[in-house]
């Protein structure tokens, strides 16, 4: 799991473990990091990074918990790689 999420994470990319963009931190309050998609983001998106966050297919702001997380580096949060 990684480091909980601060308000320094927002403006942080949200990438796959392949190294695909699917969002950008917008804000991070108790905790939970809000995380917004560009219609460019969501075609990263696959079935199963969608099934492992709980996101469904609204183009609408997503939440991202640091138990979701595989790294929270220094300028970008990585999404575990698919099992």
């Amino acid at each position: 799991m990684a480091k909980p999420f601060t308000q320094d994470d927002a403006g942080k990319e949200v990438v796959t473990a392949e190294g695909d963009r699917v969002g950008t931190v917008e804000d991070v309050e108790e905790g939970r990091a809000t995380v917004v998609s560009s219609e460019d983001d969501r075609e990263n998106l696959t079935d199963h990074v969608r099934e492992i966050l709980g996101w469904g297919d609204s183009g609408g702001d997503q939440e991202l918990e640091a138990a979701d997380v595989d790294r929270n580096d220094n300028d970008e949060i990585v999404l575990p790689p698919p099992i």
